[in-house]
């Protein structure tokens, strides 16, 4: 079904049931002439939280949730409505625990997952339960017609369930103590998975190949604070706590460092990849080209990239306390390897155990940020020049800016694009405020957080962009076309219109063509 005809379809359910969502052509904003920026408007009577669409976009389902009487807190308790954007109508209605459940609207209905190891999936027709199957969801894929997980959150076997009939497809054993980093897709059905050692995963009939490896390690110091507050709290009696929660990620089991691992590096038919250990290069069905272990020092978290016929890795010395918060783990370096794996340099970056909070790499090298401090380092270089960070003049430094924002002028009349070039790094601290720095690591220019602007959705050439409720549509060079006067709660862009949910309950549809005439 092509986008424009998608937009059709979905004004028309909307439309269909006058009684439920009244329509009518509302200002929700002014133009850079002067006129009145208008949106075609669908008011519900119920408090809408939110929606989802199905990956080919033929249906609808609109989350109602209302709150307590304050305002401040959701309600478990809502409705949920599914419509068939085809037939432009709403085709069923029901209650829902959402303090209980979790729901995504895919083509065969609506998925349901609920606390602890069940799914089920909903009629399209009637919103009567289809099937429902004991499973620990991890992975759904709509477009396959499948959902993966395990049989319960500590479980090893991880099954495939048919989203159309609730069967099992296959079932084949991932362990997962470090969770999954990172799921990649290949040709056709396959898919890599970094989880407790690299998988090659063919989705559809579950054939498994296993590439050897550690991604993860125990925290020993982890387990022993532990198990010294276990014994402090034998002494004093139990505490008792209650209460579920859903999980939306991999299980991770306790006590553990995950995520000492590269990026899955693709490149001429063969894989890169590196572990806690070593870096391995193997071919597409996992036999081993060459491999290298690591001298004295652990990896962590790297990131691997090819440039001018050469592998090089930057290791950032620091994994994750079980998924979550960074802990440092070995130390950082630069390593370089020819494609055929002779080593070339191996550069560690610090004495100390200092881990690179972030880094991005130019043409031909990086900028760094430490806790500490900033670096810029030719790839070829051997040695780092750490510059020292004054936290109580600037604040403490948090990341890298890798994406494209707008800073306005005081009129907001003008917005200019903030980017990565190259030759200057954009940093930000803890209290938002960007700072412009060159290669010699000196500031140039300061940009405070209340003109700071970053993109939201994308329509073509035109970006729609937000400080804290403020939204704008600029063309990418920076030029303000109109000023958005409503708050929203989610978009989506279909072909050439915008649709918002906004905190009125009402869906708007923003033509851009005529937002920018």
């Amino acid at each position: 079904m092509k986008i424009h005809r998608i937009l059709t379809l979905v004004c028309l359910t909307l439309a269909a049931s006058v009684s439920y969502a009244q329509s009518e052509t509302i200002v929700v904003g002014k133009k850079t002439d002067g006129t009145d920026l208008k949106a075609q408007c669908y008011t519900f009577p119920q408090r809408v939280e939110t929606f989802s669409m199905s990956g080919k976009g033929d249906y609808l389902c609109v989350s109602f949730r209302e709150t307590t009487k304050s305002g401040k807190y959701l309600k478990n308790k809502g409705e949920i409505g599914f419509y068939d954007t085809k037939s432009s109508q709403l085709l069923w209605k029901q209650p829902i625990n959402f303090g209980r459940a979790s729901i995504a609207c895919l083509s065969e209905g609506v998925l349901i997952t609920e606390i602890g190891s069940k799914i089920s999936l909903l009629s399209k027709e009637t919103g009567e339960k289809r099937w429902e199957a004991d499973l620990f969801p991890v992975y759904t894929d709509d477009s396959l017609g499948l959902v993966l997980g395990y049989n319960f959150s500590a479980s090893n076997k991880l099954r495939a369930v048919s989203l159309k009939f609730g069967n099992t497809l296959w079932e084949n054993k991932i362990p997962h103590q470090y969770g999954w980093n990172e799921v990649l897709e290949l040709e056709q059905n396959k898919r890599m998975i970094v989880a407790d050692e690299l998988h090659k995963l063919d989705f559809m009939t579950g054939e498994l190949l296993t590439f050897p490896g550690k991604p993860g390690a125990h925290d020993t110091k982890a387990a022993l604070l532990q198990g010294l507050v276990a014994v402090a709290g034998a002494a004093v009696g139990a505490a008792a706590s209650g209460g579920g929660y859903y999980y939306s990620y991999v299980p991770i089991a306790s006590n553990t460092i995950t995520g000492l691992t590269s990026n899955i590096l693709s490149q001429d038919s063969l894989y890169y990849w590196a572990d806690r250990q070593q870096i391995s290069c193997m071919d597409t069905a996992f036999n081993v080209v060459w491999q290298k272990e690591f001298p004295d020092v652990k990896a962590s978290r790297s990131q691997l990239f090819v440039q001018d016929g050469k592998l090089f890795m930057l290791n950032y010395g620091y994994g994750l306390r079980e998924g979550a918060s960074r802990k440092k783990y070995g130390r950082p370096f630069i390593a370089c390897y020819g494609l055929d794996g002779e080593e070339i340099f191996f550069n560690q970056l610090s004495v100390k155990k200092d881990m690179i909070e972030d880094a991005l790499r130019t043409d031909n090298a990086l900028f760094m940020l430490f806790d500490d401090g900033l670096a810029y380092q030719e790839l070829t270089d051997s040695v780092v020049n750490i510059v020292p960070w004054d936290t109580k003049q600037y604040g403490k430094l948090e990341a890298i800016l890798p994406t494209t924002l707008y800073v306005a002028n005081k009129d907001t009349t003008v917005f200019q694009s903030l980017a990565f070039d190259g030759e200057h790094c954009l940093v930000y601290n803890d209290q938002g405020i960007i700072y412009e720095v060159d290669k010699d690591l000196n500031i140039r220019n300061t940009y405070e957080r209340e003109y700071i602007y970053s993109p939201s959705i994308r329509l073509k050439d035109y970006l729609c962009i937000g400080n804290r409720g403020d939204y704008w549509f600029i063309h990418e060079m920076g030029m303000p076309v109109a000023h958005l006067e409503t708050n929203f709660k989610k978009g989506r862009v279909i072909d050439n219109k915008l649709l918002l949910l906004n905190d009125k309950n009402q869906f708007l549809f923003i033509d851009l063509d005529e937002a920018i005439k």
